[in-house]
Formats: C-alpha cells, sequence, structure tokens
C-alpha cells in the first residue's frame, strides 16, 4: 500500500462510549510528534466531547450529528484531507467519501470499507492479545506511522487543568482528606461489577479522619447505587451521581488521590489523566489483555475465578471473587500506610 505523506487537517472518528474515545486519543497525540503542523480534529459522540475537548493534542473536537446529510455537511466544512474510522461505521464511511475526503482510512474486516474507503488496515484474530489502543495505532499505519510500545503509551495523554476550587466547594470535599472516588457501576459489562457490600466494606476499612470518599455515576446508576449512598456514621462519602458533567468529572479526578472501578470508561480517564487507577477485572484472558486501563499509576487486579461471560442473566462471580483484602492493600500503597483489617 502506497504510504501517505502529504496533509494538512486529519479527522480521527470515534463515536461510541467514553471509554472508547479515552482509548484512541493517543492517536492524536501521535500524530502530533510525527507531524506537528498537522491539525488533528475529532468526531465523537455528544455525551463524550467534553473529553475530547479537554485533549491538548486536539485542535478541536466535533459532536456527531443525528442527520446523515448533517453528518456530510459537516465533513465538507471542516476541509479535511485525511478520515479516520476508528470505530467501524457503514454511515461514517458512507458520509466521508460523500463528503470527497482524498484519504479515507477503515478496517480491512468490513465489507463495505472495499467499497467506500482509500486504504484499508488489516486487524485480525491475531492481534487479540493487544491492548485495543495498540490496535487503534495501526489506523496509522498507512500515514508511515509504526506502533509504539505499550509502556510509551501513558506519555502520550495530555489534558489541559481547570480550576478546582468551585467544584470542591460545590461538592463538600475536604482538602486536608485523602479523596478517593468510586466508581460502582459499569456500562458495558453489568454482569462484572464489584458487589457494591465490598465496595461499603472497603470504605470502613479506613480512617474516616483521613479518607473522603466520593461516589460517582450517571443518573441512570441513582437506583443500583442506593445502597452505597446510604448514609454510614464511619464513613465519610460525598453523593455526586447525576449531578456532574463529564467535564466536572474529569476535573474531579484531577483534584482527587485515586479511583477504583470495574472496567468501565471513567477507569479509563482517570488512568489516562496519571491518577492512581485500581481497576478490577474479570478473568477471561482476551478481555483484560484488550481493555486494561493504561496509565502512569495503574494497578490491574484479574480475578482467577474461571469467568462465565457476559451474559445479562446471570452475575458472573469471577469478579465477584476479586479479594477485598487486595483492593485495601492496593489503596494503602498509593500512600504507603498501614491498613485496618477489612470488615464485612
Amino acid at each position: 500500500m502506497k504510504k501517505i505523506t502529504l496533509f494538512k487537517r486529519i479527522l480521527i472518528a470515534k463515536t461510541s462510549h467514553l471509554g472508547d474515545l479515552v482509548i484512541s486519543l493517543p492517536m492524536a497525540a501521535s500524530l502530533k510528534q510525527h507531524f506537528p503542523d498537522c491539525k488533528v480534529l475529532f468526531l465523537t459522540h455528544p455525551r463524550t466531547l467534553d473529553v475530547a475537548v479537554r485533549c491538548l493534542d486536539v485542535d478541536a473536537a466535533y459532536a456527531l450529528p443525528d442527520k446523515f446529510a448533517d453528518l456530510v455537511g459537516l465533513l465538507v466544512s471542516l476541509q479535511i484531507d485525511v478520515f479516520i474510522q476508528a470505530n467501524t461505521s457503514e454511515k461514517l464511511a458512507r458520509a466521508a467519501k460523500k463528503a470527497r475526503i482524498p484519504v479515507r482510512i477503515g478496517s480491512s474486516f468490513r465489507w463495505y470499507n472495499w467499497l467506500l474507503c482509500s486504504h484499508r488496515v488489516a486487524i485480525t484474530r491475531c492481534h487479540k492479545q493487544l491492548n485495543k489502543r495498540l490496535l487503534d495505532l495501526e489506523y496509522l499505519r498507512p500515514l508511515g506511522i509504526a506502533g509504539v510500545a505499550i509502556e510509551d503509551l501513558p506519555a502520550l495523554y495530555r489534558f489541559s487543568k481547570a480550576d478546582l476550587s468551585a467544584l470542591f466547594t460545590h461538592l463538600g470535599l475536604a482538602p486536608d482528606k485523602r479523596r478517593i472516588i468510586l466508581h460502582a457501576s459499569s456500562i458495558t459489562a453489568k454482569s462484572h461489577q464489584w458487589p457494591l457490600a465490598k465496595y461499603q466494606a472497603l470504605m470502613r476499612s479506613f480512617d474516616k479522619a483521613s479518607y473522603q470518599w466520593i461516589i460517582t455515576g450517571t443518573a441512570q446508576d441513582k437506583d443500583y447505587l442506593k445502597d452505597l449512598l446510604t448514609e454510614d456514621d464511619n464513613v465519610d462519602k460525598v453523593d455526586t451521581v447525576g449531578l456532574l458533567s463529564l467535564n466536572e468529572l474529569l476535573t474531579l479526578m484531577q483534584g482527587c488521590d485515586g479511583l477504583v472501578a470495574s472496567s468501565t470508561g471513567p477507569a479509563h480517564l482517570a488512568a489516562a489523566l496519571g491518577i492512581n487507577t485500581l481497576g478490577l477485572y474479570q478473568s477471561d484472558p482476551v478481555v483484560f489483555k484488550r481493555w486494561a486501563v493504561v496509565g502512569r499509576a495503574v494497578r490491574l487486579l484479574k480475578s482467577t475465578t474461571p469467568c462465565l461471560g457476559n451474559k445479562s442473566e446471570y452475575n458472573c462471580l469471577c469478579v465477584q471473587h476479586i479479594d477485598l483484602s487486595e483492593v485495601c492493600l492496593t489503596i494503602s500503597a498509593w500512600f504507603e500506610e498501614s491498613v485496618g483489617t477489612p470488615t464485612t
């Protein structure tokens, strides 16, 4: 395949979930490293736009329009030289061709891309042991950009800072305590959530005078999280469920000491921001390797109990069997201190 060498404006389309967007952001940094004068644009879902805007390697970000004609019009107006379809979508591929974007990169394993893309990238089943960030970076090969080592990925994440004071005052956060976010709900794998009872026991294992726990989630998570949100005299907890925009959640993370979550978008975001991140993962090795969070201060705990899969009619025991003591010890190690005996 002929390599592409001349371009000024590149658009990366990643229009699915928050975690997927975060996973694709190293593409922008890699493009900037190799072609400092190019403009990198992002097309993403409206609900994830705030994160793309805060990425320092993204020159501009746009929300995916609902109507096909509006999408084509947007792409035409942006005068794009290169369109990278980082999540497979026939709608995106057709819009890019209709907008007459000269270079259109997509997966060779979607039949429509053979008709709609000018360049195709083969990511086969032999790549299943690779982290998804490395797979996304494969879409840059037609531009002459080779992949990177997984240990180099954290340096490819850069975000703008925001003033924390107003948000801290609004939420009642304690400046003199260690602040840890608990994101106890999971959108993409509801059968693989660590039990709320263990999250509650986790909070009770640490000194209330020194630790403050911030419970995050969407308004739709409120009913599921109700047991975790009840008042507890032994725990200093702050309920932010349904109260934060994505931009505010990102700012909150920048002012916290760590986050604990299963495989969720917020876990990917926290890791990318470089804060202490503890990910709780199912035992399936393919799922673990592909979707593991990546950052400067990441610890992953993977279940050793056989995984039953992601079917919604049952709750798989593998994540539930991750030991509370291991989680407590991991958090203690963030601050190099001893921890009390976990309670249940």
